[in-house]
């Protein structure tokens, strides 16, 4: 019986343990910021631009560097993440107009996405 137990327990370990190292993915919807706030500064401090590959986000930390994919094409951009979302919005991911170009044509205004985060970097106004 003790090994029987013994053997339960190394399998959930192990099993615990190969699950945490996997990257956490999420499905999110995407839309693009309005080219109105060109010009305007970010959470970070930043000043945003349709053409960075930029995203906001009340999911992430400031300066998370995401890989966001259509769901529907598969086609993917990595973004950092410089600004925060009203919180009415949470469930959802404004991308920059070029990055969400790279993955969809403006027509679509929200998209459904993958999410992955690629790295956490400490320095949200490094881009």
């Amino acid at each position: 019986m003790k090994k029987v137990l013994f053997l339960v327990l190394a399998f959930l370990s192990f099993s615990m343990v190969s699950f945490s190292q996997e990257k956490p993915e999420k499905t999110l919807k995407a839309t693009y910021y309005h080219s109105k706030f060109n010009g305007r500064k970010t959470a970070t401090g930043a000043v945003y631009s349709d053409h960075l590959k930029t995203a906001a986000s009340n999911t992430y930390k400031l300066g998370t560097k995401l890989l966001v994919t259509n769901k529907k094409n598969g086609k993917s951009v990595e973004v950092v993440v410089n600004d925060r979302m009203a919180p009415s919005l949470n469930g959802r991911v404004d991308l920059s107009k070029s990055a969400f170009q790279q993955i969809s044509g403006l027509g679509h205004g929200i998209i459904p996405v993958e999410v992955e985060v690629l790295a956490n970097n400490s320095r949200p106004d490094v881009m």
